[in-house]
């Protein structure tokens, strides 16, 4: 049985997608999702979910950062809908708790909120773990999370859009059979050095083989103020012949990692 690494504690939003998508999967959770790169990239029998990218709040930076650390293989992507509520056991709290994307997808309700002391942690459930132990504090997460810790659920539907869904994406240290196929394809590139123009030369590759480019996020390097290496995700697969030769013809002036081509499922 395959071991799945997610965020935690349980009923945390990942673990919940986990618990949904992976029915016969044993699941473990850990504390950041740096963890979950780490742990997936060192064992060859684990799968990691980690968000990506949220539709109101945008990258999840810490998954971007990791990535690169540890390049990893996307055997897919899964588009889940997000219902953040607010939980406590004293509708008079002093503080409000969350993970930073749900803080940030919920920014127009804590607005209104005033002199409340907002807290960012490692996660929604354990936010839900904190306002179960504390009166003072209230949680912003998921009902299921509310209902295992045992906290109130004070009010639903509190995102700055009713609408709101993640990406989160299934990693793993190991190619599978489909590795060249899917609808999207994952890479990161860093050019060898940096000069003017570098950027433009890069996109310029997609645009002459009519390649979609439908993400860009720039990773800061470490190595120096101002040096970034790219992170992209395009239309079409590595079977694709316009792919295979951008890719070629890229890889005459920048570095590229290739994470896989993989489809996008939407979870109930």
């Amino acid at each position: 049985m395959n071991k799945i690494i997610t965020l935690g504690p349980e009923f945390s939003y990942s673990y919940n997608l986990a618990l949904e998508y992976y029915k016969k999967e044993d699941i473990i959770c850990v504390q950041s999702i740096e963890d979950i790169f780490e742990k997936v990239f060192k064992n060859k029998n684990y799968k990691g979910l980690v968000p990506i990218e949220n539709m109101i709040n945008g990258s999840v930076r810490e998954s971007f950062l990791s990535i690169r650390k540890n390049p990893v293989i996307i055997l897919r992507a899964i588009d889940y809908a997000i219902d953040n509520i607010i939980a406590a056991n004293n509708k008079k709290y002093s503080k409000i708790v969350s993970h930073s994307q749900p803080l940030a997808q919920c920014s127009q309700f804590i607005k209104n909120k005033k002199g409340i002391e907002i807290i960012e942690v490692s996660s929604t459930s354990k936010a839900m773990e904190m306002a179960a132990k504390d009166r003072n504090v209230a949680a912003i997460g998921n009902e299921r999370a509310a209902k295992f810790y045992g906290v109130n659920i004070l009010q639903k539907n509190i995102s700055n859009k009713m609408v709101n869904v993640t990406r989160f994406i299934e990693i793993s240290s190991k190619k599978d059979k489909d590795f060249l196929k899917g609808k999207k394809t994952s890479l990161i590139i860093e050019p060898f050095k940096d000069k003017a123009g570098i950027l433009f030369e890069i996109l310029s590759v997609f645009k002459i083989k009519e390649i979609n480019l439908t993400k860009i996020e720039s990773i800061p390097t470490g190595a120096k103020m101002n040096d970034y290496i790219f992170y992209l995700d395009i239309d079409g697969s590595l079977e694709e012949k316009r792919v295979a030769d951008a890719i070629k013809f890229l890889e005459t002036f920048v570095k590229v990692k290739v994470f896989g081509s993989y489809n996008i499922a939407c979870s109930k």
